[in-house]
């Protein structure tokens, strides 16, 4: 917002030009408001200002509301925010520029004040087509994407989200997918990030995907592959679940992940791949290892959560050794197999253990 608060000066002060004569008292005052940059003391001066002068009718009232809309919304007193900005709109010479940011201001102090959120929804339905016809305009497309367009969509997020029903909830998903894709911002990546969690809630693990696979696109985290391997395996497609969990641990080593893994390449018939997994899965569980398992669920204790997986992925280590892959050999040649394994295992991972 301080890059609007900045814009809204520059061409304020570049339109005083253009204003009906003032008498120096009234120009004083205004020059003096326009250029304060303390918010507290700019509203003082404002509030004199419109006490004083308010009442006049010339071009100048105009720029007055748009300053007071402004200073009041970055002071967070939105109710004032709403009195301000709808009477500068008012004004049919308003310019398109200033209009957009107003119609910003008042969404979000509809929506942040609950007074209206059917106006709060309809300032953002004029922000998004304003926006869309000054794009066929400029040629800075980008700045109204991230400053007016995907904010807009955020708020439309927030006010169908907190209806709790499926329908709104996946146009509030798909709006979210939207700003992000516009401004891949932080804030809007939270928001499909949230809403991907509500479609899996909704048995939507597709759509659940979809939206956490577009952020993991642009910023890569092992998080998030390994959540996509869980989900893509939840909808039992095993191809997409083992990528996912690969590409997971590519970029951290983690027992559980090693585990799922050993688990579906064992399913998929891929034994050598499974028992390596496995053995890494065991090691990084050991009381020197690199990495613990992250915790399945937020009740669950770290320390019991690894002793559990690696006993699990010691068991299944054991099975795949002794009844597969050297069934029938004898039993030394079965014991220095498996040593073998775990060797080879401790030097992929780096680690030295007794």
């Amino acid at each position: 917002m301080k890059k609007i608060a900045i814009l809204i000066f520059m061409l304020i002060t570049v339109s005083l030009s253009g204003l009906l004569p003032m008498d120096k008292e009234q120009t004083d005052a205004w020059i003096a408001l326009v250029g304060e940059k303390d918010m507290q003391i700019k509203m003082q001066k404002l509030e004199a200002y419109f006490n004083k002068y308010g009442s006049s009718q010339d071009r100048n009232s105009m720029y007055m509301y748009l300053h007071l809309a402004e200073t009041t919304y970055q002071l967070q007193q939105y109710d004032k925010t709403i009195q301000f900005g709808e009477k500068a709109l008012t004004y049919q010479e308003i310019e398109t520029s200033y209009k957009l940011r107003l119609y910003l201001f008042l969404a979000n102090a509809y929506n942040l004040t609950k007074k209206d959120l059917d106006k709060a929804y309809g300032y953002t339905e004029q922000i998004i087509e304003l926006a869309d016809k000054m794009r066929n305009t400029t040629e800075n497309n980008s700045l109204i994407d991230n400053n007016y367009t995907a904010p807009a969509l955020r708020i439309q997020v927030q006010l169908l989200a907190a209806k709790q029903d499926p329908q709104n909830a996946m146009k509030a998903f798909n709006k979210a997918l939207e700003a992000y894709q516009l401004d891949k911002s932080d804030k809007s990546a939270n928001f499909v990030l949230a809403l991907s969690e509500r479609m899996l809630k909704n048995d939507k693990v597709e759509d659940a995907i979809r939206g956490v696979e577009a952020v993991n696109q642009n910023k890569p985290n092992a998080d998030y592959y390994k959540t996509l391997g869980k989900w893509y395996n939840q909808i039992k497609n095993m191809p997409k679940a083992i990528e996912n969990f690969k590409a997971s641990y590519v970029l951290k080593k983690n027992a559980q992940v090693a585990y799922n893994l050993g688990i579906l390449l064992n399913q998929n018939q891929e034994l050598d791949a499974a028992i390596e997994y496995l053995a890494e899965s065991y090691l990084l569980n050991e009381k020197n290892g690199t990495t613990a398992p992250e915790t399945e669920t937020p009740t669950q204790d770290p320390g019991a959560a690894a002793k559990e997986t690696r006993s699990l992925a010691q068991k299944l280590l054991e099975h795949l050794v002794f009844f597969e892959k050297t069934k029938g050999q004898p039993q030394a040649d079965q014991l220095k197999f498996y040593n073998e394994i775990l060797t080879a295992a401790k030097a992929r991972l780096g680690i030295t253990l007794p």
